[in-house]
């Protein structure tokens, strides 16, 4: 049968009623081009000259990945801390440059990564561990999502899906999807809704994820003062903890079959 998300399982969903695998498809000889996986480059950003973290990403929505970035670092405030982004092509993969007062620059400067951040660890590099932790505060409280703005996202989580991406979807409060980020990492992803929500001013009310969700998405969450996260598989005990002591709501979606609150922030 098929799940909301479309995938294929069994009736008692176990690996050992499935078919079992007989041979290799081999693929080896096809050209890069021709195969059905995502794009991954080094995005560097910067802010004047001052280099802050090379990044592991899908290299399109590249402004709103380094807006959505710089915020969730704490490097800028708000949008209009950034007065142009320029995007440039290095060797290897792209720079984004972000021209900011040179207050801002020297705070890039004071906190920069010191290792590449991968596509799978958006917090690898942090210098500080008070770094992983920035901008939590307690959200006030907000109502619930809809269960059919989070049945509107599933199915939108289902049909935008592509190989090897992760997706992380902005809705209203009445379940209208008003922005998608795709990108290799799932941090990126929700980086990109951020940044495509602060340059457009409006801030989602629920943010979707196609991932598992790690203590991160929960504090870019929770700095953007989004009241509520879903996820589609098991949050980290630390997400979960850090969520209620944030009144974040946070809930895993269990892939399409439940919903369940891990979090609550309406009380």
């Amino acid at each position: 049968m098929t799940s909301p998300l479309g995938t294929e399982s069994s009736p008692s969903g176990h690996a050992s009623d499935r078919e079992p695998l007989a041979s290799y498809d081999d693929a080896s000889p096809l050209s890069l081009d021709t195969l059905p996986g995502p794009q991954e480059s080094p995005v560097s950003i910067v802010f004047n000259d001052t280099a802050y973290a090379t990044v592991l990403a899908t290299p399109d929505q590249l402004e709103a990945l380094a807006v959505g970035f710089a915020f969730s670092e704490g490097v800028i405030d708000r949008y209009a801390d950034v007065g142009a982004i320029a995007v440039e092509t290095s060797r290897h993969g792209f720079r984004v440059r972000l021209q900011v007062a040179e207050r801002i620059a020297r705070r890039a400067g004071s906190q920069a990564r010191a290792t590449l951040s991968t596509s799978g660890c958006g917090a690898c590099g942090v210098q500080e561990e008070s770094q992983l932790l920035f901008g939590l505060t307690r959200l006030p409280v907000a109502a619930l999502p809809p269960v059919e703005s989070l049945g509107s996202g599933l199915e939108a989580l289902r049909t935008e899906s592509s190989p090897g991406v992760h997706l992380a979807l902005g809705l209203s409060e009445h379940g209208r999807i008003v922005t998608v980020g795709r990108d290799i990492g799932r941090h990126n992803a929700l980086d990109k809704v951020i940044g495509e929500s602060l340059m457009a001013g409006l801030m989602p009310a629920l943010v979707m994820t196609s991932s598992r969700c790690s203590l991160e998405l929960v504090q870019k969450s929770v700095r953007a003062r989004i009241p509520a996260l879903a996820t589609l598989s098991y949050p980290s005990r630390l997400a979960v903890e850090v969520a209620r002591t944030c009144n974040l709501t946070l809930i895993n979606c269990h892939r399409g079959r439940r919903l369940e609150l891990l979090s609550r922030g309406d009380g």
